[in-house]
């Protein structure tokens, strides 16, 4: 694996403010599509179900699956920030793209929340690294093609080699977020591109062809034995 940890916070944000012209309209079509998606999904469900507040297993369980369900839509939006990152296309349909990959990442979610509660368990911190150090993972897989574990040990062992600043990243895009939210929610129409880029911008400067060369090579590699 070669990765490139030299990115500055600052230098993300700046990258992703310059990209974000041009690229709102289609995000906002795809964040729509999104929301309405949830929305009607959440409706149909209490509607079948009932409400997961009344304690029925049934319910609980159908909100559960249908949340599994809806990840790899909400991966769609962050591979979005990715492509523009990279100075690809991004078109709408990009927020369905993640499900030509549905098995691996519903596989990769199950055992990233599996792990990740069991680290909460674990005095609470060792949850909060894995959380965010195994963000990359679904779009390596996507992106790179890497397996289910594979893509969860490469995000988690590049992004601990960045992890306070990554997580600073984070939280000043929450910041902005909530600044954007405030005057009457008009600043998300600039602020939420800006940090779905962002994150893109990491991944690109963080990863480069050589995880994907790598794979294609241990894949035509002769077996010994």
């Amino acid at each position: 694996m070669s990765t490139n940890v030299a990115w500055r916070i600052s230098d993300v944000l700046k990258t992703a403010k310059d990209k974000q012209v041009g690229f709102k309209a289609s995000y906002f079509m795809a964040f729509v599509a999104y929301m309405a998606i949830s929305v009607v999904i959440e409706l149909t469900r209490e509607w079948v179900f009932g409400s997961s507040d009344d304690g029925s297993v049934t319910a609980v369980v159908a909100e559960a699956v249908i949340a599994l369900l809806m990840m790899p839509l909400g991966v769609g939006l962050g591979l979005l920030g990715i492509r523009r990152a990279s100075g690809r296309d991004t078109p709408v349909s990009t927020l369905w793209e993640p499900y030509t990959m549905a098995v691996p990442l519903l596989i990769m979610f199950i055992l990233m929340g599996v792990l990740i509660v069991g680290g909460l368990l674990l005095l609470i911190l060792p949850g909060i690294y894995l959380a965010i150090a195994y963000s990359f993972a679904p779009y390596l897989i996507i992106e790179k093609g890497l397996g289910v574990w594979e893509s969860l040990e490469t995000s988690r062992k590049a992004i601990t080699q960045y992890w306070w600043r990554y997580f600073g990243l984070m939280l000043v895009s929450a910041l902005l977020i909530i600044a954007g939210i405030i005057p009457l929610f008009i600043g998300l129409i600039w602020v939420l591109p800006i940090v779905t880029i962002a994150a893109g911008e990491v991944f690109v400067e963080t990863f480069n062809d050589s995880i994907t060369q790598g794979v294609e090579e241990s894949e035509e590699a002769p077996t010994i034995g």
